[in-house]
């Protein structure tokens, strides 16, 4: 008797290849930056045609929102995940931040620098959820004001330093550089420490 291969298998199968897709593309990305790194080079590291490639995913631009997107998901999860009623404003952003840094240099994108690539609603949603993340890293920041373990100043200027600062890690940071990811992540939250620690 002929088994008859379940539908959900195949979606399954198709799910875990375009995530695979586009874990390509973002190492691409991250490399030889988005507007240099080419879907052939893409479809090449992948063994599949340009045809293939096509099969899951619509275009370039659409890797890129998949990626800013995979990122923020991430993001959300590290913010809940850190969530601790004991700590203070200081020390929750500390273990959030080393967290973003963490991700960021395991697999993350400049989360600024490509934005301006994606048009239309692929760009308003990753604003959108670009936002979102900073709201909530604000918060965190005024309660450390409120609570006194953060230096006062406006909370949305030291949130976009911060992120700035994570924003270019992608940029310079390299995997086999004399600096692991762990220690640069260890840096840089003694830095924001350093910067921002009411005294």
């Amino acid at each position: 008797m002929t088994k008859i291969k379940s539908p959900f298998n195949r979606e399954e199968q198709y799910a875990a290849k375009r995530v695979a897709v586009i874990r390509a593309a973002g190492a691409a990305f991250r490399r030889k930056g988005y507007h240099n790194a080419s879907m052939v080079e893409i479809a090449r590291t992948l063994g599949l045609s340009k045809a293939a490639l096509y099969y899951y995913v619509k275009s370039k631009e659409e890797i890129l929102f998949e990626c800013h997107i995979n990122v923020y998901d991430a993001m959300d999860a590290l913010i809940t995940s850190t969530r601790n009623k004991d700590d203070d404003g200081l020390e929750r952003l500390k273990k959030l931040y080393g967290a973003f840094a963490h991700l960021l240099i395991r697999d993350g994108l400049a989360l600024l620098a490509d934005v301006d690539s994606l048009k239309g609603e692929f760009q308003t949603i990753v604003l959108t959820r670009r936002n979102k993340i900073e709201h909530a890293v604000t918060s965190i920041v005024e309660r450390g004001m409120g609570d006194g373990s953060i230096k006062k100043a406006d909370p949305k200027i030291t949130v976009f330093f911060l992120m700035g600062a994570l924003n270019w890690l992608n940029v310079w940071y390299e995997a086999d550089g004399r600096i692991s990811g762990d220690e640069i992540a260890t840096q840089f939250v003694a830095q924001m420490s350093a910067g921002i620690t009411a005294l």
